[in-house]
This record gives structure tokens, C-alpha cells and sequence, in this order.
């Protein structure tokens, strides 16, 4: 029998002393990880519990990072080749596309112990979680109570492009390079307001420039200037103040431009030699689609057309998020003080979201956009940055309610509104899940119903590869070749970067077709002349001399000023920002233990 309380007995909270409780365990920390954590599962779900190829370049990709993981081992550093039966050898596809990112996760299956399938559904879950983290991070920053900033990171996560980068287009190099935006512009955001700096969030700017600037070319340039358009609305929202933490700011540049120099060692001649590939002029002009239709992309409910050809390339807009934040700013942000900073930063970012719906709906506009922003392909790919619009919209109508709530203005409209975002962010993610599950994503006849069947062989690709030879090199001159004079150099006997051996040359000097498919900027050759190329873009040589018999042939990667200057750049870029990280690293535990000793 329990003894009664000396105390006597304990009174019963009232609702009103019941209220703060609550709001406190729904704001609490473990609540508030259990929520980022499912909204993450979630999205990762049908890669982590399924072996699906999903889209044709889900798995193409996973076959490069595990290409470049086996380079990665041989050559002890990146490379910039594949060497194939279908693309020939020392094609510089990672010259070009992705290099770093496709480094980074080859370097994460070989660390494992070659197990590329794991490191690419791991890197690619901790980019997810790094996007969510991310907008949740930066809504913190800005003012949002726990449950508040889920919503905008929802609004992100959720949207219908954003599965659809990941799973009904596969295109994975596209998804990590945006995923990065949300962590780099918070961690951008701390490291500006905050000082002294701290390594973790240093580390998570450094992590996310690298990746944004590593993996993607079309989403550099159209996210670096969306970015930039950004950064201007958030300057003039702020009144356009003159005095701005210089000291700061120019430390966050500085820490951005090391970071990006990481990149170096394949942006220099990505940038450099564009010109003498089929890439660039293989691009054609973006004409008007189905997918362009606005009764499409405003579609509230998600749907492919009929006619498409991929049935989970889904288009559609966050409406729903943007409804309620249109709702939320019409019926508590007007009627405030003019000049208000809220109030113009909201306007800002909707102008900004409808210039790019614009874009987006709009297609005889791009007769109009110059080069290279017209290299886009396809104009769904600004959905990208309409969810994102959307997502930092959402953040701005939350602020806005949680300032109504604190001034105790139109409560039951604040109460209302608050339950309509929950029902917003329920919808949202009844819709993905939708999405992710209920469509067919694989393309029948190329996509791999179980993905490990794509990592046969590094020589072969995978039947889902459909690139003939984007990189191949168009700036020698063009010289016909006797089609029974042929140089096969074996994919296998590439080793580290360089090919060596004693090859069966034809005899004679007339022109002999190789499969080289490397430009004289990228590709050295040794034992023969190199004397133009062939249509395809396969290198042509000739003996060096007149004569018969086996000649020794030695291929390896140029040693031009160009390159050798992007390779020291990187190497620097690495040792200047772990110098910042070990500076850092070292004030933050010289700080604890000062304050240590004072508490002592």
C-alpha cells in the first residue's frame, strides 16, 4: 500500500498550465530529430529497401562512381577517363561531368572495401539529410520555433521535382549538386552573422561548395546566378544598408573560393577545352513540350501525360505550400507600417518565384536567354529552383504567423492558418510517398530491376548508357582513314591513367583509326604521331616512321601547363581549408577550456 504524500495531494494542471508543456515537448530536440529523421526516410525509402535501378541514369551513375572508385585505387588520385569497348579508351567523360563528385563517391566504396552500391545509397541519403537539415537549419537561424521549420524543409523535400531528380529521371549528379544549395546557404548564413567561427559549421560550407560546384555544370550556372539574384532581393529587403560585417563577409568569400578551388583539377579544363568537344554544339535549342503546359505544372494532385515517355517525370509545383503561403501573407502581412523588412523580403522572393515560373511556362522566351544559359535542355529543370523559392516563401509566411502570434493579432486567423500549414505538410508528404511508390519508374527494355546487374565490368557499360561520345574531341582536323587500318588499344590495359605496351601497328605511314577518344589537350601518345581524328572524334596516328612490325605505345594523361596548374590549385585548395578547419578547430577548444577554468 502506498503512503499518501506528506505534501498531500498533487493538483491537476489546467488546460492554460497544460498548454506551455505541450508546446514545450513539441519543440523539444528528440522530437524535433525524430521528425527530420522520418521526413528523410521517407524520400530515401525506395532506394534503401529496394534494389530497383529506378531511371536509365540512376544506375549509369552508380556505374561511374564505381568507375572512378577503381581509378581512384590504381592512380591514387581522380581520373579523368573511362576506358570502355562502347566509348573507346581515355574518353575524358570526367573532364567534363561530375569529376569531383563522382571522386568523392568512388573514394567512399573503396574506403568500404569496394562496395559501391552501399556508398552511393549512403552519400546520396546524407545529401538528403543534408538538404532537409539544411533549410531547417536556416529557419532556426531566422526565427522559427522547432515544428515551424519542418515546414519549409518539407516544402523542399516533398516537391514533385525533387523526387523526380532522384528517382523518375535518375538524374543523380543534378539532385546532389541542388540538394547542396539548402546547407550551403545556412551554413553561409552562420558563418556571416557568427563569429568566432566554429569547425562543424565550416566544415558542412566547405562539404557543400565543393559538392555544388563539383557535380553539376547546368546546375552551376543557372544556381550560382539564381543565388546571386537571391542574395540582391535579400540586400534590398533589408533596406540596401550600407554598413554590412565587411570582415566576415570576406572571410565567407574567401573560405567559398578555396572550396570551389578543390574543383580545380577538372573545372579548369572543363571550362578551357568546352570548345573542342561535341558537347558544346550537340546542345540544341529548348523548344516547347508538354511538360511546359501550366495546367500541368500547377496540377495539385501530380500527373504524367499520357503520351509521356517516362512515366515518373513529375513537374509539378509545391502549390499547396505556395497557396498557404499566399494565403498566410494576405491576411496577416498587409496593413503593416510601410518599409517593412518581412514584408519586402517576401515580395522579393515571390517576385522571384514568378520570374522563374515565367521561364518555366513560357517557352518562346528562350529564343531570348543568351548562351550559356540557354544550354538548360530542358526547362522543367528550373523546378529546381521554383521549390526552393517556395521553400524560403514558406519560411518568410511562418515568420510572419509567428510575429502575428507574438503581437496577439487575429488569433483565430494565426490559429486557423497554423492548422491548414499542418494539413499543408500532411498533404505534401501523402503525395510523395505517392510518388515514390505508386508509379512505374523503371523504362522497360533499358532500366535495371535490380541494380547490381549494371557493375558487370568497368570495360563495358552498363545497357542503360545511351552517351555517344559527348566528349570526344572535334578541334583536331578531320582525316579519312582506310577502314582496314585500325589501332584497338585493349580498355583493360589501361592502369592507373596510362596505357603501355607493344601494340600490332599496320605497317606503313598512311593514317591508322584508333580508339582514343581524348583530345591532345587531355591525352598524350608516345610511339606514334598523332595527325587529326576521325568523324566519331577517335584520335588518328601514324608511325613515326616507315616500317612493319609491333611498335611500342605509350597513352597517359598531358602534361599541359593547363592541367598541371589545376592539379596544384586543388592540392592548395585542400591545404587551405584544412588549415581554416585546424584553425578553427583549435580556438573552439581553447575557448572551452578557458571557460572551464573560469567555472572552476
Amino acid at each position: 500500500m502506498q503512503a499518501p504524500s506528506v505534501a498531500g495531494p498533487v493538483p491537476s494542471l489546467t488546460a492554460e498550465e497544460e498548454r506551455p508543456r505541450a508546446r514545450a515537448w513539441i519543440n523539444s530536440r528528440p522530437v524535433d530529430l525524430l521528425l527530420a529523421a522520418a521526413a528523410v526516410l521517407i524520400v530515401v525509402a525506395p532506394m534503401v529497401f529496394t534494389n530497383s535501378g529506378f531511371a536509365i541514369d540512376f544506375t549509369n551513375h552508380l556505374w561511374l562512381t564505381w568507375v572512378q572508385g577503381k581509378a581512384l585505387l590504381q592512380a591514387g588520385h581522380p581520373s579523368y577517363f573511362l576506358n570502355t569497348d562502347t566509348s573507346g579508351v581515355f574518353y575524358p567523360w570526367f573532364a567534363f561531368y561530375g569529376g569531383t563528385l563522382y571522386a568523392i563517391g568512388g573514394g567512399i566504396s573503396d574506403l568500404l572495401g569496394d562496395e559501391p552500391i552501399v556508398a552511393y545509397v549512403a552519400f546520396t541519403t546524407a545529401a538528403v539529410a543534408a538538404c532537409y537539415g539544411g533549410m531547417l537549419w536556416l529557419g532556426r537561424q531566422l526565427g522559427l520555433s522547432r515544428w515551424a521549420s519542418h515546414a519549409p524543409a518539407l516544402a523542399v523535400l516533398t516537391s514533385a521535382y525533387f523526387i523526380t531528380n532522384l528517382y523518375g529521371r535518375g538524374a543523380w549528379s543534378e539532385f546532389m549538386a541542388v540538394a547542396a544549395i539548402a546547407p550551403l546557404v545556412a551554413s553561409a548564413v552562420y558563418l556571416a552573422r557568427t563569429a568566432p567561427w566554429r569547425p562543424w559549421p565550416v566544415l558542412v560550407f566547405v562539404l557543400s561548395t565543393v559538392i555544388f560546384t563539383g557535380s553539376h555544370n547546368i546546375t552551376l550556372l543557372w544556381g550560382t546566378s539564381v543565388l546571386a539574384l537571391a542574395l540582391v532581393v535579400a540586400w534590398l529587403a533589408l533596406g540596401a544598408p550600407m554598413r554590412l560585417p565587411m570582415r566576415r563577409l570576406t572571410m565567407v568569400a574567401g573560405l567559398g573560393v578555396a572550396s570551389l578551388s578543390i574543383n580545380a583539377w577538372f573545372l579548369l579544363p572543363d571550362i578551357a577545352y568546352a570548345h573542342d568537344v561535341f558537347a558544346f554544339h550537340d546542345v540544341g535549342s529548348v523548344g516547347s513540350t508538354f511538360l511546359d503546359a501550366p495546367l500541368l505544372i500547377f496540377n495539385p494532385l501530380r500527373a504524367v501525360p499520357s503520351r509521356s515517355t517516362t512515366p515518373a517525370l513529375f513537374v509539378q509545383v509545391p502549390d499547396w505550400f505556395l497557396l498557404w503561403s499566399i494565403l498566410t501573407a494576405t491576411v496577416l502581412l498587409w496593413g503593416r507600417r510601410q518599409g517593412d523588412k518581412l514584408r519586402r523580403a517576401w515580395i522579393g522572393a515571390a517576385v522571384l518565384t514568378a520570374l522563374v515560373l515565367v521561364l518555366l511556362t513560357i517557352t518562346p522566351l528562350w529564343s531570348s536567354v543568351p548562351s550559356p544559359f540557354n544550354q538548360i535542355e530542358f526547362p522543367y529543370r528550373l523546378g529546381s529552383y521554383i521549390f526552393y523559392a517556395t521553400g524560403v516563401l514558406v519560411l518568410l509566411s511562418a515568420l510572419v504567423l509567428r510575429r502575428a502570434a507574438t503581437e496577439r493579432r487575429l488569433p483565430r486567423a494565426v490559429a486557423s492558418l497554423r492548422i491548414l500549414l499542418v494539413g499543408v505538410c500532411a498533404v505534401s508528404l501523402g503525395l510523395c510517398v505517392w510518388q515514390e511508390w505508386a508509379p512505374n519508374t523503371l523504362l522497360s527494355g533499358w532500366s535495371y530491376s535490380n541494380r547490381e546487374e549494371a557493375l558487370a565490368s568497368t570495360s563495358e557499360t552498363p545497357r542503360t548508357w545511351y552517351d555517344r561520345g559527348s566528349y570526344n574531341d572535334e578541334q583536331a582536323p578531320l582525316v579519312k582513314v582506310s577502314s582496314k587500318r585500325l589501332l584497338i588499344i585493349p580498355p583493360g590495359g589501361v592502369k592507373g591513367d596510362r596505357f603501355a605496351g607493344w601494340e600490332d601497328v599496320p605497317p606503313g605511314m598512311a593514317p591508322i583509326e584508333t580508339n582514343i577518344a581524348g583530345g591532345s589537350y587531355l591525352v598524350h601518345i608516345s610511339g606514334l604521331t598523332r595527325i587529326g581524328r576521325t568523324g566519331r572524334g577517335f584520335a588518328v596516328v601514324r608511325r613515326t616512321k616507315e616500317g612493319k612490325g609491333p611498335v611500342y605505345v605509350v597513352i597517359e594523361v598531358a602534361h599541359n601547363a593547363l592541367l598541371v596548374t589545376g592539379w596544384v590549385v586543388s592540392v592548395l585548395a585542400c591545404l587551405a581549408v584544412f588549415a581554416v578547419l585546424l584553425w578553427t578547430s583549435l580556438r573552439t577548444v581553447r575557448r572551452r577550456r578557458s571557460a572551464a577554468s573560469v567555472g572552476a
